[in-house]
C-alpha cells in the first residue's frame, strides 16, 4: 500500500495510452486547479501546457505558493510541481481558470478545464478555501436550494462543453465533489450525455429532493463518490448510498487530504465503516436540523459564523489551538442565550472536536 506520492513514483513514467486514467489519477488532476493561476491560465478557451503553468506560478508566489491554506494539503503544490516532469501527466494542457470570491453575495468559486493527451476534457472544481466566506457557503447548501457556487458550476460546464466536442469528465474535491455532481445533474440531457464520468472527492451531500431528480438519476451510474473513513465535509446533507469509503493515513481534518488516503495502483483502497468522530458529527448534524425549520437554519448559520469572527478568526488559518480554546469558552457562554445560538454552539464544538481536533489526537 502507498499513497499518491508513491503512486506518481511508480507510474510517472507510464503514459495514459499505456495505462488508462483511473481514479487516483482524477484525484490528481482535479487538484490542479487548486492554485490561484489567475492571469498564468487563460479564463476562455486559449490554452498553456501545464509546464508553463506551473512554471508561471513558481515564478510569481516562489515558495510562498505552497500555502494554500489551514485545511488545504501541504502535498498539493509540491506534486503538482513534480507533473510537468512526468510522462503520464507532462503533455496536459490547462484552460479556462476563473476565480471569484464575493463576500456581499456569500460566493466562493474557482474551475479549471484540463485537457487530456487524447483530447478529452476534464472539467475540475475547486473546493473550499481558506476563507471563512467559502465555509459559510458550504453550510448554506444546509439552507438554500442552490448556492451561488452550483449555478457558477454549472454555467462554467455549460461553457467548457461548448468549447469542446465529443466525451468530456467532470471532478472535484470537497466542494469541488459537490459542484462536479450537481453540474453534472442539471445540465441538459444532451450535455449529460457526453459526460463519461463524474468524480466526488469526499464533496458534501444533497438535499434528498434533489437525489429524487431525473438528472441526478440519469449522472448516478457513472458518479464515484470517495469518502476517507473520518470524513466530515462528505457527511453534511444526504449522500447517496452509493459512495466508496478509503482508507487514510491520518485522521481528523488531515484525513480531508486526498493525498494521504492509502493506494494500490491506480485505486484507493477501501474500507467497511466511518469512524466514530464522522458518525458522531453526521448524528449531530441530523438531530439539530431535525429540530429546525429553513429559516432557523439560515439564522443558525449566521450565529454560527458570528461566533467566530467574533473569537477573531477571519480565515480557517485563524483557527489556532488557542483561538479554539477561546471559541469555546465563548461557545458555551452562547448555549445560555436561546435556541439558535444554542444550535449554533453545538455545530460548532461539535465539528472542532470531532474534526479539526478529534479524540484520537488527544486533544
Amino acid at each position: 500500500m502507498g499513497t499518491v506520492s508513491e503512486y506518481l513514483d511508480s507510474f510517472g513514467s507510464v503514459s495514459l495510452a499505456a495505462s488508462p486514467l483511473n481514479e487516483v489519477d482524477c484525484y490528481i488532476i482535479s487538484k490542479i486547479g487548486a492554485p490561484d493561476f489567475s492571469g498564468i491560465v487563460p479564463p476562455d478557451g486559449g490554452e498553456v501546457s501545464l509546464a508553463e503553468a506551473v512554471g508561471g506560478y513558481a515564478g510569481r508566489y516562489g515558495d510562498a505558493g505552497n500555502y494554500l491554506g489551514l485545511l488545504a494539503s501541504p502535498h498539493i503544490v509540491p506534486v503538482i510541481r513534480r507533473l510537468p516532469d512526468t510522462v503520464r501527466y507532462g503533455s496536459l494542457r490547462l484552460s479556462g481558470f476563473v476565480k471569484k470570491t464575493d463576500p456581499d453575495r456569500t460566493e466562493q468559486f474557482s474551475a479549471l478545464t484540463v485537457v487530456l493527451p487524447d483530447g478529452r476534457p476534464f472539467v475540475t472544481f475547486r473546493g473550499t478555501d481558506d476563507t471563512l466566506i467559502g465555509w459559510k457557503e458550504n453550510m448554506l447548501m444546509g439552507v438554500e436550494p442552490e448556492v451561488r457556487a452550483q449555478t457558477d458550476a454549472l454555467g462554467y460546464l455549460r461553457e467548457a462543453a461548448g468549447r469542446h466536442a465529443g466525451e468530456l469528465i467532470v471532478g472535484g474535491h470537497s466542494k469541488g465533489g459537490n459542484l462536479a455532481v450537481f453540474a453534472a445533474a442539471r445540465s441538459e440531457p444532451a450535455l449529460r450525455s457526453r459526460i463519461c464520468a463524474v468524480y466526488n472527492f469526499d464533496g458534501p451531500g444533497f438535499h434528498p429532493a434533489f437525489l429524487r431528480e431525473e438528472g441526478y438519476l440519469d449522472v448516478r451510474p457513472k458518479t464515484h463518490t470517495l469518502l476517507p473513513q473520518y470524513s466530515i465535509v462528505g457527511t453534511l446533507l444526504t449522500q447517496d448510498s452509493g459512495f466508496d469509503i478509503v482508507k487514510s493515513s491520518r485522521s481528523g481534518a488531515a484525513a480531508h487530504d486526498g493525498f494521504v488516503w492509502e493506494t494500490d495502483g491506480g485505486a484507493f483502497v477501501r474500507c467497511a465503516a466511518l469512524s466514530r468522530g464522522s458518525i458522531t458529527f453526521e448524528d449531530v448534524m441530523t438531530d439539530a436540523l431535525a429540530k429546525t425549520d429553513l429559516r432557523s437554519r439560515r439564522a443558525c448559520i449566521d450565529e454560527l459564523f458570528g461566533a467566530l469572527e467574533a473569537a477573531g478568526v477571519r480565515t480557517l488559518t485563524d483557527l489556532t489551538e488557542s483561538r479554539l480554546r477561546r471559541s469555546l469558552i465563548f461557545l458555551h457562554s452562547m448555549r445560555r442565550a436561546g435556541a439558535s445560538r444554542k444550535f449554533a454552539a453545538e455545530i460548532l464544538e461539535s465539528l472542532l472536536l470531532n474534526w479539526l481536533f478529534p479524540p484520537d489526537r488527544g486533544f
